[in-house]
């Protein structure tokens, strides 16, 4: 589970062809699948406005955070079923730790999640 998650927000903080890498971004996309009902839902996630701050006990004014929190609860559209996440990111956006309730992180490609098609090479037949 964390290892899908973690390849998707690899090709997203790397960026994608001519597309600035997800840190450059204000959002980026996450999908998950339902349990229950097998659903895909797709989500923005805001990075500046979604994402927690989480600092040092110790941490004065002024300090920067020691790490981020994502945590979100979505229904899809198909069945009542809670989805409970929780991604932990470092500071520089990497991802630390992830857990999921109800549901499976999707490794999907970039071009689904952005609408950006990848360019490839064709085979010769």
């Amino acid at each position: 589970m964390l290892t899908r998650l973690a390849r998707a927000l690899e090709r997203l903080f790397s960026g994608h062809g001519d597309q600035p890498p997800v840190c450059a971004l204000r959002a980026f996309p996450i999908a998950v699948r339902c349990a229950r009902c097998g659903e895909v839902i797709h989500l923005r996630i805001d990075r500046d406005h979604e994402l927690q701050s989480v600092y040092a006990p110790d941490a004065a004014e002024g300090d920067e955070p020691v790490e981020y929190v994502l945590r979100k609860e979505i229904v899809g559209d198909l069945c009542q079923n809670l989805i409970r996440f929780t991604v932990h990111f470092d500071c520089d956006h990497g991802l630390i730790s992830s857990e999921i309730e109800g549901g499976e992180f999707l490794d999907e490609p970039v071009e689904e999640l952005w609408g950006v098609r990848e360019e490839r090479s064709e085979s010769s037949t």
